[in-house]
């Protein structure tokens, strides 16, 4: 669901991530502090995405007005489906403080990823970048034997209805979360590679299964323009 990651300002957000340390940020939309800047050189795993004509929404609940923007997951993988760790993840998603949410909280905002990174640590947030700043992470990257890795990345906005899922059959959330998919390789130079969409998350976050295919989803598509993630070495 959604609500705060990065701000719009015609040009790429980028995200660089590894490890523990993640970049996000909180679903108000105050100004928010200026990113604490993380390594800049070394293995490191870069995810860069641009916002689509779908990215945020404004919104008006009485008197108050607001703005919403996706919730985003990233995680590392094994080929085999082994969850490694979290390279990325929006605030709102690890505290939960959405505004205006039910009392039972949004699960079905970023279903997949709450279900793979059970068990495991907890990732570390931090604020968001501000306009196109740069925030490095220095971590997993350096820690893994070269070969082959599954990123999987989550994000979902809210509000964003359509004729299949309506206020009445999909509440606050509307469409369901879209899941993507990039092979990534680790250890023998600089890579990248461009995320593809492979299926979505319950629409009611009642479990973490991935349903194949995207029928009946339109604009949650199109929350951004460009999906990359690269490995860089230097």
């Amino acid at each position: 669901m959604v609500e705060n990651n990065m701000r719009r300002t015609g040009g790429i957000a980028v995200f660089v991530l590894a490890g523990l340390f993640t970049a996000a940020c909180a679903g108000e939309p105050a100004a928010l502090p200026e990113p604490k800047p993380g390594a800049v050189s070394g293995p490191r795993i870069e995810l860069r995405l641009e916002p689509g004509p779908h990215y945020s929404k404004d919104m008006k609940v009485m008197w108050i007005e607001y703005t919403v923007w996706p919730q985003v997951a990233a995680w590392i993988e094994t080929p085999n489906g082994r969850f490694l760790d979290t390279l990325y993840v929006t605030q709102l998603a690890v505290t939960g403080n959405y505004r205006a949410a039910p009392k039972s909280g949004r699960p079905e905002a970023l279903p997949v990823w709450s279900a793979r990174k059970a068990g495991s640590a907890d990732a570390v947030s931090s604020p968001t970048t501000v306009g196109s700043a740069v925030v490095y992470g220095n971590g997993i990257a350096s820690r893994l034997p070269a070969g082959t890795y599954v990123v999987l990345l989550e994000t979902n906005r809210s509000y964003d209805w359509n004729e299949t899922f309506t206020k009445k059959n999909a509440g606050v959330n509307g469409q369901p979360s879209v899941v993507y998919r990039a092979e990534l390789e680790i250890g023998s130079g600089p890579r990248e590679a461009r995320f593809t969409p492979i299926g979505i998350g319950s629409v009611d976050g009642a479990d973490g299964g991935i349903r194949p295919g995207l029928e009946g989803i339109d604009t949650a598509l199109e929350l951004f323009s460009s999906m990359m993630v690269k490995y860089l070495v230097d």
